[in-house]
């Protein structure tokens, strides 16, 4: 006997088949909703920093650094790096929150905007090393 078509299964199998498999260094537009305490909410453009192998090993999460466009002056003690307007396509610059870096599940993630240039990479990689006393 054929089984009935269901369309909320369909659009399982689509949503299922849109997953994006995060690459380390690439921004993201990442749903953060809801926003809860310190987390950053809403869609907003993030850094996946986890090594790629480990998302394409099929890992449900990648870690990432949310961008802000707001950060403000009593923000200085703590790590953040700024990540200029144009980096992969962005419309205003940003400031990458080194402190706010979380995992994340990959199903939230939106649109890749492409690969950060090498020199932000690498002042990204000396904030993080900072940052966590490594």
């Amino acid at each position: 006997m054929e089984k009935p078509f269901i369309e909320d299964e369909v659009v399982e199998l689509k949503e299922e088949a849109a997953t994006i498999i995060p690459l380390r260094w690439h921004l993201y537009i990442v749903d953060l909703e809801p926003c809860i305490r310190t987390k950053p909410g809403k869609r907003r453009p993030c850094i996946c920093i986890q090594p790629s192998k480990v998302c394409v090993a099929g890992h449900d999460s990648a870690i990432i650094i949310p961008l802000t466009t707001k950060a403000t002056p009593e923000d200085i003690f703590l790590k953040r790096i700024k990540v200029p307007k144009g980096t992969c396509g962005l419309e205003k610059g940003g400031t990458a929150l080194i402190d706010r870096m979380i995992a994340w599940d990959k199903s939230f993630f939106k649109k890749d905007l492409g690969e950060i240039p090498i020199n932000l990479q690498e002042i990204l990689k000396s904030a993080l090393r900072d940052f966590l006393d490594l």
